[in-house]
C-alpha cells in the first residue's frame, strides 16, 4: 500500500507524517488490495481561530473512498477522519459481502436445478468475485493487474466501450480478450 501525505497550507513535519501514516495505515485491515491512500493536511484562519482539515482518498479494487474531517486540533481531524473511512469502507465491504453472498445463492439455485434434471454435471464453485470494471486502456489494465498481483483483470476498454480482459500467460507475456460479434 502507497500512501501519500501532503500539505495545503501547512508544513507537514515527521511527528504528523509518522501519526498520519499509524492512525490512516490501519485502514489495510479491512482490505488487502488497497493500491494507493492519500492524505491531504489542511489549515485555514477563522474568526475563531485556525481550523485543520484532513481530506483521504483511498484507492482499493476498482474502488474510491472519500472521507474528510476538520477540526482545532489537526491531531484530532486525523482522528475524526479515520473514524469517518472506518464507517465508509465498513459499510462497502458489508455491500460486497451481501452482493457475493446473494450471487453465490443465485448461482447455486442455478445448479441445483440442473443437477436435479440430471442434464449437467456441474462442479463446486471455489470463490466468486463481483468488480465494477473501470474505463482504461489495454496497457493501464495490465498495470492494475500487476499492482493487484491478480493473474487476470477486467476493465472496460475505452476505445470500444465493452468489457475487455487482459490476463498474463505462462511464457509471460500478456493476453487481452475482447469480445467478437458475429453480424448477420
Amino acid at each position: 500500500m502507497r500512501m501519500i501525505i501532503s500539505g495545503r497550507h501547512l508544513e507537514v513535519t515527521e511527528p504528523i507524517r509518522d501519526y498520519a501514516e499509524k492512525k490512516i495505515g490501519r485502514i489495510k485491515k479491512h482490505f488487502d488490495n488497497i493500491l494507493e491512500v492519500d492524505v491531504t493536511l489542511s489549515a485555514r484562519s477563522t474568526k475563531d481561530g485556525p481550523r485543520h482539515q484532513a481530506d483521504v482518498l483511498v484507492f482499493a479494487n476498482s474502488i474510491k473512498i472519500k472521507a474528510t474531517a476538520e477540526d482545532k486540533d489537526l491531531y484530532a481531524a486525523i482522528d475524526e477522519v479515520y473514524d469517518v473511512l472506518d464507517v465508509q469502507v465498513t459499510k462497502h465491504k458489508e455491500k460486497l459481502r451481501d452482493n457475493r453472498h446473494s450471487h453465490r445463492e443465485k448461482i447455486f439455485a442455478k445448479h441445483s436445478h440442473k443437477m436435479e434434471e440430471g442434464d449437467v454435471e456441474t462442479k463446486k464453485i471455489i470463490s466468486t468475485k463481483v468488480t465494477s470494471p473501470k474505463f482504461m486502456s489495454v496497457e493501464e489494465a495490465i498495470l492494475q493487474m500487476e499492482a493487484l498481483e491478480q493473474d487476470f483483470y477486467t476493465f472496460m476498454n475505452h476505445e470500444t466501450e465493452e468489457l475487455n480482459v487482459v490476463y498474463k500467460r505462462k511464457d509471460g507475456d500478456y493476453g487481452h480478450v475482447e469480445p467478437g460479434w458475429n453480424e448477420e
